[in-house]
């Protein structure tokens, strides 16, 4: 019987970089108790960023995560492997690893001499760790990750390179922490004994979207975690697997198109009553008009299934400030024609009725991809809000990620201080 106990929940993150490049899109997801997790998919679909996320080493540029620990000290209760395998010369092994006992005030001496001795520290106590080979280093970060015996496990990276038997003996004493502590795994990309070892769910990301989410226990008999990768890569590749639609863009599109259809309407029967008058420079401007609502379409009918981009949000600004732009001015120059002009009527009529459209493209439509903040904040229930609204719920979900930010960084300033203590009282030993 699986946990329902949630670890760490994400509701509707974003992480953006540099302002433009939006790698993670809206990510709802719930990690229980004692769960292991994997996160695959191609390469640069996102997984390593929402790894970090999860382990809260980065803050999200959107949504709320949020994490159900005993301990309030958020960082105290969570382990994660950095794949950085590079150290300053000199830094020798049993160093490193003291100091992380002493910042972590470990005082179990059955739990380190364990580590040490299934992680092979004592084979390589007095070494530099710039003498060490890359794999075991990787080895070595996820040692240093769970010496305070986290609640929540984040790996990165696990070795293949690496002797069977020696990576054998280290996941299953992963394996055993794991269900001794109920403690909840995430791990990035695993290998088929890392996931046999570690998890009995997999998600799948592709350009920053969760496409699938399968618990082992509901799929076919004899499916390996090989086989099931090898399968879901080839159906992206294949495009035989469309990103699941991002919600906030459904009520957006329809409300588009339900207004769309009755500026169609009547852009179809004022052209039918003015056939011979195609090429008059009036109704050259409103056929443009029809042009860049007809691209307008195109780009929000695309971001159901692509991950948002500055170059998408632009080409939205773009088609609609320029429809709005020419339907003003065309409306201005038709209204100053001379009563004798066949066309003037009709045109008339047809800015009458299709107004209505036009300030739902200005007011509602234009502002609502000018702000980023309804872009990275909105879902489903939010894309109907009022903006005052909308204003009102990203300060709530600001205030919360900066008090998350300010707990971060008070835990850093204190594994700094501990740091300089270490510093200090090495060189007085010294």
């Amino acid at each position: 019987m699986k946990n329902s106990e949630v670890t760490v929940s994400l509701e509707n993150v974003s992480k953006i970089f540099n302002k433009k490049n939006w790698v993670i899109k809206k990510i709802n997801l719930k990690i229980n108790k004692g769960e292991g997790l994997a996160i695959i998919g191609p390469n640069q679909s996102g997984k390593s960023v929402l790894g970090r996320l999860i382990a809260s080493q980065i803050k999200q540029s959107g949504g709320i995560i949020q994490y159900n620990f005993n301990n309030e000290n958020v960082m105290a209760n969570i382990g994660f492997q950095f794949r950085q395998t590079t150290w300053p010369e000199g830094f020798l092994v049993k160093e490193v690893f003291n100091l992380y006992k002493h910042i972590n005030d470990i005082q179990d001496k059955e739990w380190i001499d364990d580590l040490v001795e299934v992680f092979g520290i004592d084979l390589r106590w007095e070494k530099t760790l710039t003498s060490c080979n890359t794999s075991w280093l990787q080895l070595f970060s996820i040692a240093l990750a769970i010496i305070n015996r986290p609640r929540l496990v984040v790996l990165d990276e696990v070795s293949s390179s690496i002797g069977l038997d020696f990576k054998i003996k280290i996941l299953k004493f992963l394996k055993e922490y794991k269900e001794k502590y109920e403690a909840s795994f995430v791990v990035i990309s695993p290998d088929d004994s890392t996931f046999e070892l570690l998890c009995e769910r997999v998600i799948v990301l592709d350009n920053g979207f969760i496409i699938s989410d399968d618990h082992i226990t509901d799929w076919k008999k004899n499916l390996t975690f090989e086989k099931y990768s090898l399968n879901i890569m080839d159906a992206i590749s294949q495009q035989e697997i469309k990103v699941k639609p991002d919600p906030l863009f459904k009520p957006i599109l329809k409300k588009f198109e339900e207004n769309r259809k009755l500026f169609k309407e009547q852009y179809d029967y004022f052209l039918e009553k003015n056939i011979g008058n195609e090429h008059e420079s009036n109704i050259v401007y409103i056929r443009n008009i029809n042009y860049h609502l007809n691209e307008l379409e195109s780009v929000l009918v695309s971001l159901l299934s692509t991950a948002i981009n500055r170059r998408n949000i632009e080409e939205v600004l773009l088609h609609t400030k320029m429809a709005i732009k020419i339907f003003k001015r065309t409306r201005k120059k038709v209204t100053k024609l001379d009563i004798k002009v066949k066309y003037k009527k009709s045109a008339l009529a047809f800015f009458k009725k299709t107004e209505k459209f036009f300030n739902f493209l200005e007011e509602d439509l234009y502002n609502s991809f000018k702000s980023n903040k309804y872009i990275v904040y909105a879902t489903e229930l939010t894309a109907q809000l009022s903006k005052k609204e909308l204003e009102q719920l990203s300060s709530l979900k600001k205030k919360y990620i900066q008090e998350e930010i300010k707990s971060m960084k008070l835990e850093s300033k204190w594994v700094k201080k501990q740091q300089r203590l270490e510093k200090k009282q090495k060189i007085k030993r010294g």
